[in-house]
């Protein structure tokens, strides 16, 4: 079973677009996961406004929003697929695929959100300031796991002290500590990480989280919305993303198909997902 508790400071999930930009203009993966990272297909620049919307203006969102809105897409005909790279679901069936390799079994709906904000913060070198709580007493991040403080005892599922060992910095190792935490997060454990939220202002990042309501303990799908699109006395439309159980290739619905079809208001998502009930809005918690 996994558990987790995911700890992040809001602080810096709104800093200036500066450190984003200065990684572009160096050249730098502004999306190291991507396959392509190809920005002419980019969510803002391929997706279009449904009809009488506008997306949200830049200074009215945080420096990882606007990340989010610029997440790579594949192109149009690419495979849905799962970790072993098997074709689950002809390419006509949803085919808005974001350019994210998953290559690990342990990757499922629930650790989608946990992903995109891990890179985001080494992205920015913030890395280390990316709390994993793991139980109400133990809590793990990236810094800590180079110093060799965690492993992972497979037979037990537990974790160990280990201070002998120290890691070096390097993709392979961020990868390694990817597995160490998504192997652990799941819908039930992503819920310990996030508090509810307003839906009626809902916004880039905010995540729905499906569960029955006679049974908290059920695992449904989880979605997080990238992007975001308004009109004057009109319920706000987002744009949402979801992986799959087992791990599968991340989805954004309907994309390439009519404007209108992509973009969900907060019924309209619940919706799309009813099968385990209507679900429910949240933001991730503060320190």
């Amino acid at each position: 079973m996994k558990k987790g508790i995911l700890i992040i400071t809001a602080s810096i999930l709104g800093l200036s677009l500066a450190v984003f930009s200065q990684n572009i203009q160096t050249g730098s993966k502004a999306f190291p996961f991507a396959q392509l990272n190809d920005p002419k297909l980019s969510i803002i620049s391929i997706i279009k406004n449904p009809e009488g919307y506008a997306r949200l203006p830049e200074d009215q969102l945080t420096q990882y929003q606007m990340w989010l809105s610029n997440l790579p897409l594949l192109p149009q005909g690419n495979r849905i697929t799962d970790w072993k790279g098997k074709t689950i679901a002809p390419p006509d069936t949803i085919s808005g695929i974001v350019d994210m390799k998953i290559n690990s079994e342990y990757i499922t709906d629930a650790d989608i959100p946990v992903l995109l904000l891990m890179h985001y913060f080494r992205l920015q070198g913030y890395l280390d300031k990316l709390d994993i709580k793991l139980s109400k007493t133990l809590t793990v991040n990236y810094k800590d796991w180079l110093r060799g403080k965690f492993i992972d005892d497979k037979e037990k599922g537990l974790y160990f002290r280990n201070d002998g060992v120290t890691r070096k910095d390097s993709e392979e190792e961020f990868y390694a500590y990817i597995d160490f935490i998504t192997k652990y997060m799941d819908v039930k454990a992503l819920r310990l990480n996030v508090k509810h939220t307003d839906d009626r202002f809902l916004e880039p990042s905010h995540i729905l989280i499906q569960f029955k309501d006679d049974d908290p303990d059920s695992i449904g799908h989880v979605a997080i919305a990238l992007d975001i699109a308004y009109a004057e006395q009109k319920e706000r439309k987002l744009l949402y993303a979801y992986g799959g159980n087992p791990a599968q290739s991340v989805i954004v619905p309907n994309a390439f198909r009519t404007s209108d079809a992509m973009w969900f208001t907060r019924d309209e998502i619940r919706e799309y997902f009813k099968e385990y009930g209507m679900g429910y809005f949240y933001r991730w918690a503060n320190k």
